[in-house]
């Protein structure tokens, strides 16, 4: 993750969207990225675990839903709940 926070400090806005068998986020929408943003959003991603189903759409979906975010990186512990080709139809 420390790659993650050097990569995203240099970054104007970010955001952190968390999805198993539900899709949740760290904050409504994209926020400056600040010391204490990426304070913030490590403790988040720091207290979550692991449990359920893969949604990858549905957490792709409030990813975009954003009318701010200009790029996603997807980090995922297994293999989506939709077959590849619904994902990329669904754009």
């Amino acid at each position: 993750m420390y790659e993650s926070q050097e990569q995203l400090r240099h970054k104007q806005k970010m955001n952190i969207v968390a999805f198993d068998s539900q899709v949740r986020s760290w904050q409504p929408g994209v926020v400056d990225v600040t010391e204490v943003s990426l304070r913030s959003a490590w403790t988040w991603v720091n207290e979550l675990t692991c449990h359920g189903t893969t949604n990858t759409l549905a957490a792709l979906q409030l990813a975009f839903k954003d009318a701010e975010t200009k790029a996603v990186y997807l980090l995922t512990d297994g293999r989506p709940d939709h077959v590849r080709s619904v994902l990329v139809l669904r754009q």
